[in-house]
């Protein structure tokens, strides 16, 4: 599917949704070709409409820096990670970009929440007319980082909810482990996104193909992209204490099992030694012949068993 947002000969901006022609007639100036699962012939469209060469969905999955970003004296190229909610999973979806005589052009798979945003920002702002594909892709950036921002905030609400449930609960389960896993594994997935997107930031703060005007807002972008890695550090800082602090509790309830095997393992020792003695077939016992030698015997487990179970109070090991 492509979509084709530009600048109507009478004024305001527009967009097409699967256009019969990707320069409609009433079209002055195009600003953005987003396009989302699109296939082979609609790629290769667009690529001689415009004169360009896109990345193809292999070179989007490469992680070589060459592949991450790239610029020449006309426009600048590159793919980043967008996080995604899919199937009840959060993932990191690719969304490949390329800015080109002031037209952003996207390639994706995945229905992103941060483009239906734009999208909806475009629509509601007056002056959206008079933005470029630069614009366009600063605030398709701010948007997502803004997403990403709530994201660490729903695992800290996450976090701060597993953080509470711990210290109410009385017998710790596995599932409260694998709980706090998943959050671990979200982190990294929001830290590495955002990573990514520093990288990309930083490359534009380079860049000679960037209008100057548009460099401060990078260091507005850049900012908050260095205080959201910060967040992130202490999220995952603070899910390695919960992690670690529930395997404590699991080994002082582990400990406590064992301690409670061995109290009765001590207190049932004596008895046995006296039942292992009077159960010896000798010959020659003179306590076999006494009349009050059962219940003497009987009265010394007990007593023997009793006087341990004082110690172990004394000592408070029970």
């Amino acid at each position: 599917m492509i979509r084709v947002f530009y600048q109507q000969k009478e004024g305001g901006l527009h967009w097409v949704k699967a256009p019969d022609k990707l320069i409609p007639d009433n079209c002055e100036r195009i600003v953005w070709v987003d396009m989302q699962s699109s296939s082979e012939e609609e790629r290769k469209h667009v690529e001689r409409t415009f004169q360009i060469e896109l990345f193809t969905p292999q070179e989007a999955e490469e992680i070589e820096s060459s592949s991450r970003y790239f610029e020449d004296e006309l426009s600048i190229e590159g793919n980043n990670s967008f996080i995604v909610y899919e199937n009840k999973t959060y993932m990191a979806e690719q969304v490949s970009f390329l800015l080109k005589k002031d037209i952003l052009f996207t390639m994706r798979q995945a229905d992103i929440k941060a483009f239906a945003e734009t999208v909806r920002k475009l629509k509601v702002n007056k002056s959206s007319s008079a933005f470029t594909g630069y614009q366009i892709f600063l605030m398709l950036l701010e948007t997502q980082i803004d997403k990403d921002a709530d994201f660490i905030e729903y695992i800290s609400k996450l976090t701060s909810r597993v953080s509470k449930r711990l210290l109410k609960e009385k017998y710790y389960k596995e599932d409260l482990l694998l709980e706090i896993t998943e959050m671990q594994e979200n982190t990294i997935l929001a830290r590495e996104s955002v990573v990514d997107k520093q990288r990309l930031v930083s490359s534009l703060l380079k860049s000679s193909v960037v209008p100057d005007t548009e460099n401060e807002r990078l260091r507005i972008i850049f900012r908050d992209i260095n205080s959201i890695l910060q967040h992130t550090q202490f999220s995952f800082e603070r899910l390695e204490y919960l992690q670690d602090t529930f395997l404590g509790l699991i080994n002082i309830e582990q400990n406590t099992v064992i301690k409670i095997f061995t109290v009765v393992t001590v207190v049932f020792m004596p008895p046995t030694l006296i039942a292992s003695i009077y159960g010896m077939n000798f010959e020659f016992m003179p306590e076999l012949k006494w009349a009050m030698g059962y219940p003497i015997a009987i009265t010394l487990m007990i007593i023997s068993s009793l006087l341990f179970l004082w110690f172990f109070k004394r000592k408070k090991w029970l």
